[in-house]
């Protein structure tokens, strides 16, 4: 007979179920002054079908019920029916993502699992954070000794590196340094401003290497008696693999990577320039294979968007200056960058871009170190014209937002415009016929000063959808919007079109108190779907650009604004208030004036306008080989590209002309712009396009057109990641290209500086909110995000709110300043909770939320140190997502995450009932206390089914 020791075996089969025995049922121990009772776990109970949960969540029921519980054994601790109630709740959220993964599941069914899915996580984080519980305690966060944001305000960093100049050795020459080469750097310190020119003919013999070039530029400012220098930045080679017969030979590197460092100064401003400039072009690009596996069900493309610089410098105005081909730089854009919507060069130089991103799943940074709240977002992005970015602004909507248009004036200021659904905080409503809701878009359109700081957003919507996607500055600092909508926007006048959507023109000018007031809306258009394309002023002239019904049409408007100033009542620098006169416009006269229609488009688009030398240019695509504007060359077949020339009075036709571009296919276009009378398009290339031959498997291409004589001064089709590429915009500078692009730096200021403001830095919006408190079930104090708020005025925010509980720091981080909060002494305790109402801003701020608390070590564990019990965090955030593949995975992690947290602080409970001392701290993997039931009944079977077969019973 074969027999062993049952108690290894019993320990065996513990450790198998990863119980104890104290937690693996409902068990009574005694003494002689007490009797302890411990429920079986929630985990082990026979819980319902996932089925059941579903369908019981579906139908409104409540995912936390205490009385869930059905032990009746008494003398049972509340803790272990909260934490039971707590575990059932945890495990119906993971049965509506698993119903949601399974085949069948209709759109319909998605949207309710998701909204019980929201619903069920604000009921857990409700019950938890109103729990009292006697051996433990819960946060819905983190449990923490500290809590660091990881998204911050980034610091003034006085220094700047260009891109890779060259690669090779150190002491070879540069080869963009050579010939006559030249540039000046104004340097303005204490008010005055020197001009020091960098010419490198200067050197004479000496070899132009990226050491001599610095030490002739270090000894230029030197001698001017300026702090300022430059240095080089060496990047080592890294060694190469190629496959050689099939197998991969590692060959050494080539040479090392050399870049330009300007080592600025506090006290010294930086502007450069170049002796000789011409145009430059900018473009956008989105490439990539968008169904790498040929299955049309899945959405697995991967996509890149890169920024490319060209020179039209050469003859003729082709593209043959800066770099071979007219290449300066090709820069791939960081972040979720969906789609580039549109691009416009500043006239400091700079590019702005208008720009859709989308949320990663994890919920991590996106876009420039801000997190995304919502599906997706708008952000403005302005780069200098060596393509480095300067700054990022996101939108901050909670659901989804898109951008469609972008309009930059004269002195800096910057305007955006899109559609947006859900909850846009801080926005002024402008109104809105449809609330905040989640299913209907409404215009929106944002305001910014010259430095990036948001200076008003306005929302406005009808009953139906509606969007803003045209965008223009007048002189006078007036808004002018164009778009469309399906029903009527608040306070439209005009003709009922009645038809799908009708296009409409409004305007909004900064009143006295600093906020958008809507001048006038005027709608116009067909019975059928119309839209306005773009937007262009011109003194008191507002010309729109729309398709209407299919066609291309220009409409002319008078807007004759009336102007007030009045006294208004504000804080000066000194916090004083001071009564001072504001002038504004208040409201506006609008005329209808000419109209033109420039033909059907047959299924192309009216792109943009643009006023070059006192003209009026119109670009965009058609099949139509005969538009109305006179002077045309001829059509290609298929869908061209075109750009037309009018007079601005649009009815004096002797001035027209027209240009198509196109192949025998189909050419799109996706961006127009004009500069000194050469216009520039981009789009989805076609084939035989320009007697160019095809690169990859989807072509993109840029041209440059002459559109008085027809001619293609140059052009390139374009190819992108995987053979796939898609122009996205395009924007020219007048003089772009210079001496300075050989250098890799920018033209104009250069600014250090950044925005001390948290909603620019950030994706928080002036509104949002976060909560905390110092005690257990304690009042919840509210935090709100001003409009000006830096991370110094938050963290004093933070200070009186704990009442001086919590030590609230500003500390680096990399190049940014981020929060810190930690416990101001060891008996401080602070949580952090989400602020309520869509309105919470720890997301955006990078803080985890949770329980903030000093440490000890007693006994070999780590406990809190102000005496009170273990403390377990679910990290459950405030939203996740069921309804894609990669959304129920991560939402699968969260769950099981908590989850495991409720079952570690049951066994603690149950371990500490039943006098188990833990070594770890953590309750997990216990031994001791009474052997379950059933695992004894189960060793019993296992040792007689061996005696019977081994002939032993």
């Amino acid at each position: 007979m074969i027999s062993f020791d049952s108690n290894i075996l019993l320990s065996y089969y513990q450790a198998r179920a990863g119980v104890t025995g104290a937690a693996a049922s409902a068990t009574t121990t005694s003494s002689s002054n007490s009797k302890v009772v411990v429920p079986k776990a929630p985990w082990l109970s026979d819980a319902a079908p996932a089925s059941e949960l579903v369908r019981s969540a579906l139908n409104g029921r409540k995912l936390v019920d205490e009385g869930a519980n059905t032990s009746a054994l008494k003398g049972v601790s509340p803790d272990y029916k909260k934490l039971f109630a707590t575990y059932q709740a945890l495990n119906t959220l993971s049965a509506l993502a698993s119903r949601a993964g399974e085949k069948g599941v209709t759109d319909g069914e998605m949207t309710k699992l998701q909204t019980t899915l929201t619903k069920g996580l604000g009921e857990i984080s409700s019950y938890v954070q109103g729990l009292s519980l006697d051996q433990l305690r819960l946060t819905t966060g983190q449990v923490m000794t500290s809590d660091k944001s990881t998204v911050g305000v980034p610091k003034a960093t006085y220094s700047y590196t260009t891109d890779t100049l060259y690669s090779g050795q150190v002491d070879d020459e540069v080869p963009k340094f050579q010939g006559d080469v030249s540039f000046s750097v104004a340097v303005k310190s204490f008010g005055v401003t020197t001009n020091v020119t960098m010419d490198l003919s200067e050197m004479g013999s000496k070899p132009r290497t990226m050491s001599n070039v610095v030490s002739y530029m270090n000894d230029k400012l030197k001698t001017a008696g300026f702090n300022t220098s430059f240095s080089v930045q060496r990047t080592a080679g890294q060694e190469r693999t190629v496959q050689v017969n099939g197998k991969p030979v590692t060959l050494p590197a080539t040479g090392d990577d050399f870049a330009l460092k300007v080592n600025g100064d506090s006290v010294e401003q930086l502007t450069f320039s170049a002796p000789t400039a011409a145009p430059a072009v900018y473009v956008t690009t989105k490439a990539g294979n968008p169904d790498p596996d040929k299955n049309s069900l899945t959405d697995d493309g991967v996509y890149e968007t890169t920024l490319t610089k060209y020179s039209a410098a050469g003859t003729n105005g082709g593209a043959n200056a800066g770099a071979p081909g007219g290449k300066v730089f090709t820069e791939t854009l960081q972040g979720t960058i969906n789609t580039v919507r549109k691009s416009v060069t500043g006239a400091d130089g700079s590019v702005y871009m208008l720009a859709d991103v989308d949320t990663a799943v994890d919920g991590k940074t996106d876009i420039n170190g801000q997190v995304i709240k919502g599906e997706s977002d708008v952000a403005l992005l302005k780069y200098d014209s060596a393509g480095h970015l300067l700054y990022a602004r996101t939108l901050g909507a909670t659901d989804e937002a898109n951008g469609l248009s972008l309009a930059v004036a004269d002195d800096g200021s910057v305007a955006v415009a899109g559609s947006v659904s859900g909850r846009l905080q801080g926005a002024v409503n402008g109104p809105i016929n449809n609330g905040d809701s989640s299913t209907t878009t409404d215009s929106f359109v944002t305001r910014y000063d010259a430095k990036g700081d948001e200076q008003w957003t306005v929302r406005r919507g009808g009953l139906q959808e509606d969007e803003a996607t045209a965008l223009a500055f007048g002189s006078d600092g007036v808004l002018y919007v164009g778009g469309r909508a399906k029903s009527d926007l608040p306070g439209s006048t005009g003709t009922d079109p009645s038809g799908g959507y009708d296009a409409y023109l409004s305007a909004f000018a900064t009143d006295a108190q600093g906020q958008p007031k809507a001048l006038f809306t005027q709608k116009f258009g067909t019975a059928e779907n119309d839209s306005v394309s773009d937007i262009v002023v011109n003194g008191s002239q507002v010309i729109v650009g729309s398709k209407e019904n299919g066609e291309a049409m220009l409409r002319s408007f008078d807007i004759t604004p009336n102007v007030v100033t009045e006294n208004v009542t504000k804080l000066d620098q000194y916090g004083a208030y001071q009564t001072v006169p504001v002038t504004y416009t208040k409201t506006a006269n609008v005329t209808a004036g000419a109209i033109r229609d420039l033909g059907t488009l047959k299924g192309g688009d009216l792109v943009g306008l643009k006023i070059d030398g006192g003209q009026l240019y119109v670009g965009g695509s058609t099949a139509n080989g005969g538009m109305s504007i006179g002077g045309a060359n001829s059509a290609s077949g298929g869908m061209d590209a075109f750009v037309g020339r009018v007079s601005l009075d649009l009815s004096d036709t002797s001035a027209d002309a027209l240009t198509y571009y196109g192949g025998t296919g189909d050419d799109t276009v996706t961006g127009f712009d004009v500069k000194n009378g050469t216009a520039w398009v981009v789009g989805s290339a076609g084939a035989n396009l320009d007697g160019q031959a095809t690169v990859g498997s989807k072509d993109g291409y840029v041209a440059q057109l002459n559109v008085g004589t027809g001619a293609v001064d140059w052009s390139q089709r374009l190819t992108g990641k995987d053979g796939y590429a898609t122009p996205t915009s395009v924007s020219a500078s007048a003089s772009g290209a210079s001496s300075l692009d050989l250098f890799g730096l920018p033209s104009g200021k250069m600014d250090f500086t950044q925005s001390d403001r948290i909603v620019s830095a950030t994706a928080a919006r002036a509104g949002d909110t976060f909560q905390i408190r110092t005690r257990e079930r304690g009042t919840l104090t509210s935090i709100k995000i001003e409009a000006n708020d830096t991370l110094e005025t938050l963290a004093d925010k933070v200070k009186r709110a704990s009442g001086y509980r919590a030590k609230v720091e500003v500390v680096s981080s990399g190049n940014s300043r981020v929060l810190k909060i930690s416990p101001a002494s060891n008996t401080s305790t602070i949580e952090i909770v989400a602020g309520k109402g869509g309105t919470d801003v720890l997301t955006s701020l990078g803080l985890a939320g949770g329980v903030v608390r000093a440490t000890k070590t007693d006994d070999g564990k780590t406990v809190s140190a102000d005496g009170s019990g273990p403390m377990y965090g679910l990290q459950l955030p405030p939203e996740l997502d069921l309804t894609t593949e990669a959304g129920r995975k991560n939402l699968n992690t969260v769950i099981q995450r908590a989850m495991s947290q409720i079952r570690t602080a049951y066994r603690e409970v149950s371990d500490a009932a039943m006098g188990v001392k833990s070594d770890t701290g953590t309750g997990a993997g216990k031994t001791g206390g009474t052997v379950p039931a059933y695992l004894t009944a189960q060793i019993s079977n296992y040792q007689a089914a061996l005696d019977r077969l081994t002939g032993g019973g």
